[in-house]
């Protein structure tokens, strides 16, 4: 139980990290113009439209995974302790 409840944990932390990473990982995969762009007053690509939070979707999708995995972490580690218990 301890190391399910220790993966859900490192889960969420993953989730709540993950928007940044993701961001950080984009900003270092972009060429200079690209960077120079995105950073003018006019040159906002037109992916940007759709963030929320400052965040693209792919960011909060990748979140919602971590967070759906650590949920199911803890559901099973419950399930498999109850299970033990009833054997």
């Amino acid at each position: 139980m301890k190391a399910a409840r220790n993966a859900a944990l490192t889960c969420f932390a993953a989730a709540a990290a993950w928007p940044v990473a993701m961001t950080e990982f984009a900003s270092t995969m972009m060429s200079p113009l690209e960077r120079a762009a995105r950073a003018s007053w006019c040159g906002v690509p037109a992916h940007d439209a759709s963030a929320v939070l400052g965040h693209c979707a792919a960011c909060w999708a990748g979140s919602a995974a971590f967070f759906a995995l650590g949920v199911w972490l803890l559901q099973y580690a419950r399930t498999a302790a109850i299970a033990r218990r009833t054997v």
